[in-house]
């Protein structure tokens, strides 16, 4: 099965205590995919680029072949601002017209998928218009979709409605925990994810940040609390990308809960590590490896 991801940003990372990175690859669809390519090499990274981008950067990634289309617009490039509490602000360093129209999703996206054979995929929403339906014809693509809501301050319930609107098409639905409380309002982690797969999806994940997650599967009725896994923070831009890449693929690779729970805490362990994304290396996969199996003996 081939797995992939949408979109490439470049980041200049400031951190709380003035210390910058500069020229960082980044963006969502960039740590989700090096979540998955820790535990498969059927990886495909999706993306429009500018003419500007040096392809070298994604060496680290170690992908079997990416699909980014070259446009003549610059590449994303975007501030992350990080708090002291962890809190993180994207500014776009570029026109928003051009930034937005890099990140959308083109207008032949089931095609563009089928073309380079892609089985399963993890997307990101604010709930834009059109939204729901483009979700929709992937999935009638026979696309096994993965889905994360990206809710920033000023979200509207129009927008939070549309979030809702595609989980009838999604298998795996990845929140965090604020996220999901603009969405349904104040609940309890069980009664959230009961009613967010209520709307359709199979499988969601409620993500805590260092507090780890629960993952609830709604066929069977069962909820696992998921401990964070043990890392050494560095950065934890792309946590939650990672996850959701991890748990996309251990999901699909079995159908197995507390493997794929595993395997999404591993990801984002894996994914904070470092400034950037995971670099992937036989090391880094023997690690997962021994963590995946040190996880479920300790913590499942």
């Amino acid at each position: 099965m081939r797995y992939a991801s949408w979109s490439l940003i470049i980041d200049d990372i400031v951190f709380p205590d003035g210390r910058t990175s500069m020229g960082v690859l980044g963006g969502g669809g960039t740590h989700t995919v090096a979540g998955m390519r820790i535990w498969s090499d059927e990886v495909t990274l999706l993306g429009q680029v500018g003419q500007d981008l040096d392809e070298t950067i994604l060496n680290p990634l170690a992908l079997r072949s990416h699909a980014l289309r070259r446009t003549t617009r610059p590449t994303p490039r975007a501030w992350q601002l990080f708090e002291v509490d962890g809190h993180r602000t994207q500014i776009p360093r570029m026109p928003l017209e051009e930034w937005n129209t890099q990140l959308l999703w083109p207008d032949d996206f089931p095609a563009y998928l089928q073309d380079h054979g892609v089985h399963a995929i993890h997307l990101m929403t604010r709930g834009a218009p059109g939204d729901p339906e483009r979700i929709a014809r992937l999935a009638a693509a026979g696309l096994r979709i993965s889905l994360e809501p990206i809710i920033e301050e000023g979200m509207n319930r129009t927008e939070a409605d549309r979030v809702l609107a595609c989980l009838p098409h999604v298998e795996i639905f990845s929140p965090g925990l604020a996220e999901a409380r603009v969405l349904l309002g104040d609940m309890s982690p069980e009664q959230t994810m009961i009613e967010l797969c209520r709307h359709g999806p199979a499988l969601v994940a409620l993500r805590r940040g260092a507090l780890g997650s629960f993952v609830y599967h709604a066929a069977s009725q069962r909820l696992l609390q998921v401990p964070a896994a043990r890392a050494k923070v560095i950065d934890v831009t792309g946590a939650g990308n990672a996850y959701a890449g991890g748990l996309l693929v251990g999901w699909c690779e079995g159908s197995d809960l507390a493997h794929a729970a595993a395997c999404a805490a591993v990801s984002a362990a894996l994914a904070i590590e470092q400034i950037g994304p995971a670099i992937i290396t036989p090391e880094l996969l023997a690690d997962a490896r021994q963590r995946h199996v040190e996880f479920l003996t300790q913590s499942m």
